[in-house]
This record gives structure tokens, sequence and C-alpha cells, in this order.
């Protein structure tokens, strides 16, 4: 917990030390690392709050894994630096002792805006997902039966080192309607 309690310290006072860069008409343009062409892929793990739930010496638990891609989108006469995506997450969980297990799949929509500080290399954004949850396995111990909605709203940052591979991250509420805080890192490809 700490080792995320510090990720998230350092993200904002990066962010608060790019104000000094930006500008009011920055709002209305990508950021340096970005264009409208772009597409981005993410790839990473996760760790929310409800994950350690499911440590223990007679649980199974199969940490979330995410993929997310990202389509950028230059919208109206300003070319409003936005994207729209989609998302995939894995996580599984089980008892030992009760002898079950199972996998919660997540498909998603995501919307989003792209903040421009003017930093090179930093991309920072908000976005919104909307999908639905599946369970399956051992639906006697999953949360639903018929699945569940997945909304998110989180704070994200991408740090690329080259081109093409970055890093990024993201924080906000949980992806299911429980709305747990999380924490991704991981992966970014731009194409």
């Amino acid at each position: 917990m700490k080792k995320i309690i510090f990720i998230l310290v350092i993200f904002f006072v990066v962010s608060a030390v790019s104000l000094s860069a930006w500008e009011g008409k920055d709002l209305t343009k990508f950021p340096p690392c970005m264009n409208e062409k772009n597409w981005i892929l993410n790839l990473g793990i996760g760790l929310g709050l409800d994950s350690f739930d499911h440590i223990g010496d007679d649980k199974i638990w199969f940490p979330p894994v995410r993929l997310s891609f990202d389509k950028n989108v230059g919208i109206g006469d300003n070319n409003l630096p936005f994207f729209f995506g989609g998302i995939i997450r894995y996580t599984g969980h089980g008892h030992k002792k009760h002898n079950y297990y199972y996998h919660v799949i997540g498909l998603g929509f995501r919307a989003g805006y792209h903040f421009n500080w003017a930093v090179d290399k930093l991309d920072t954004y908000a976005v919104t997902t909307a999908g639905w949850t599946v369970y399956a396995g051992d639906n006697d111990w999953a949360p639903s039966k018929a699945g569940s909605a997945m909304v998110g709203v989180n704070l994200g940052a991408r740090w690329f080192v080259s081109d093409g591979f970055g890093f990024w991250v993201e924080a906000g509420t949980g992806h299911i309607l429980d709305f747990v805080p999380h924490f991704d890192i991981g992966f970014a490809f731009k194409f």
C-alpha cells in the first residue's frame, strides 16, 4: 500500500510541476507526444483495495490483468483531444478449503480526454469506462450469476521513453458498481 501511495504522490508532484509550462490554450491541443492519428495499447496489472480480501493461505487469487486500446480523435472545429477505445480485464478468485474458483472477465468501452501540460513525453488524461463484467466457473460463489455493470472513472498518465513505447499508470474508482478504488500500472505502445 505504501508503494501505491508513493507512486500517486509522484504522479501529482509531476503534474503540479508541469503547471508552470501550462497555458489555457493547451487544453485544446493534443500533448506533444500524441496526435490525432495515434492508437495506444495499454497492457498491465492492477490492484484494488478489495484485492487484499482474496489473499491468504487457503485463498487462490489471480491479480487483475488488463488490456485497453484507445484511438485518438480530434473533435469539433478546435480539434479537441479526445480518445475512444475498449478494455478487457481478467482476474480470478477461489478458495482451496471450499474447492471453488471463478473467473471475472470485464469488457467495456472507454472515452477520455488528453490534458496537455507541454511536457514532451508526458500524456495525462481522464477516462471513463462503461461495460459488463461476466463471472464464469463456480458461479455459486461468484457475486452474481448474471454478471454486473462495469463503470469506472480514472485519471491516468503515460510516459513514453521512445516514440512507440512507454509506461502508464491509472488510478480511480473500481470497474464494477461498488466503486472500489484501484490502481493499474503497465506498458504502453503507441502506433
